[in-house]
């Protein structure tokens, strides 16, 4: 009987020695938590950044004296055009402004003015439209705008606003939304000039000094 006990006994503190290890066995380490992933860059933002450097900081001046409009890089001049300005009765105003937005396609609507009393509104592509291809906002109704009356370049035959060639407008608008920051590639922009029945107005992120002078 004192055999058994003891046999017992040993039993009992062995198989206490057996748990007591299990339970000190350290415990799996939880799973490691996902890294947060670094944000990707905006494909369009970086196409205008890239496209705003590229064009550099722009200034554009109207010389209603010999009709012309240039365009400064700095103190450099990268391009000059010839211009109608408004004639004597509808003269163009001179001052300081800033290009603001750039017409696609643009509507007109007559101004509320005693010559465009009996003009009708002309709708994007129509080729009575006198805005033509573009239409360069500073101080509406004041604006740089298209025309395919290449006659009137060099005169002062408009009703105040500016104007130059068709082809030409094109080329200032694209330089003024690469120089704006609101340049979303070639294709956006070709898109919208075959669009010829559909007006686009784009605001420019950053907005183009310029200047009228006498």
């Amino acid at each position: 009987m004192r055999f058994l006990n003891l046999f017992l006994l040993a039993f009992a503190l062995l198989f206490t020695a057996a748990c007591g290890q299990q339970q000190q066995q350290p415990s799996a380490e939880p799973p490691p938590e996902p890294q947060a992933q670094a944000p990707q860059p905006d494909p369009r933002m970086m196409e205008r950044q890239r496209a705003q450097q590229e064009a550099g900081e722009l200034r554009f001046v109207v010389d209603k004296s010999d009709r012309k409009v240039r365009v400064y890089r700095g103190d450099e001049v990268i391009r000059t055009h010839d211009v109608a300005v408004g004639d004597s009765e509808h003269e163009t105003p001179s001052g300081s402004w800033q290009f603001d937005r750039v017409d696609i396609n643009p509507e007109w609507i007559p101004p509320d003015s005693e010559w465009a009393e009996d003009r009708e509104r002309r709708g994007p592509g129509d080729p009575q439209n006198p805005m033509g291809r573009a239409r360069l906002v500073f101080n509406m109704p004041y604006t740089i705008h298209g025309t395919d009356n290449l006659e009137s370049l060099g005169q002062a035959a408009s009703h105040g606003s500016i104007r130059v060639a068709n082809s030409i407008v094109i080329e200032l608008a694209e330089l003024l939304l690469r120089a704006g920051g609101a340049w979303d590639g070639q294709d956006w922009f070709r898109n919208m000039l075959d669009s010829r029945n559909e007006e686009f107005q784009i605001r420019l992120e950053r907005p183009i000094p310029i200047e009228v002078v006498d």
